[in-house]
């Protein structure tokens, strides 16, 4: 075994699909032990120059359903999967996967290369170039 727990990022996009599927072969490969596939939920103020935007509840209602319906659907593709974990992170994306992968022993992220971007993220930098440039392990980009 080569790795014994991999991260997934999963927003629903298509690179992250193509991520939990390459993260998925390499577990019935035996290439690796246990998968955790996180959904990250950003609900922080929106902060722009000297202003902050905090979200209105509303949006938070529509964020955590589509999180919910996210959930669903990974708990659907890995179903068969033995070890498999899903977890909900919560803040910025970039930040909850860097500090979840550091806090579980995580030894690979396997992520996709585009997500379902903000506008935050935009601005930024991207959600997978900002945990490469932070994880202190190797981190498969999938396009």
């Amino acid at each position: 075994m080569i790795f014994n727990h991999i991260l997934v990022p999963y927003d629903g996009s298509e690179p992250a699909a193509k991520a939990l599927d390459k993260a998925m072969q390499l577990v019935r490969g035996g290439a690796a032990g246990k998968l955790t596939v996180a959904h990250a939920i950003n609900l922080q103020p929106v902060i722009i120059a000297d202003m902050t935007f905090v979200q209105p509840d509303l949006y938070q209602d529509q964020v955590k359903e589509q999180g919910n319906a996210v959930i669903d659907k990974i708990k659907q593709i890995t179903g068969d999967l033995p070890d498999t974990a899903v977890v909900v992170l919560a803040g910025s994306p970039a930040d909850s996967i860097v500090d979840y992968a550091a806090g579980n022993d995580c030894d690979l992220i396997v992520m996709g290369s585009r997500g379902l971007s903000s506008l935050k993220e935009f601005m930024v930098g991207s959600v997978s170039h900002n945990v490469i440039l932070h994880a202190r392990i190797p981190v498969m980009i999938m396009k």
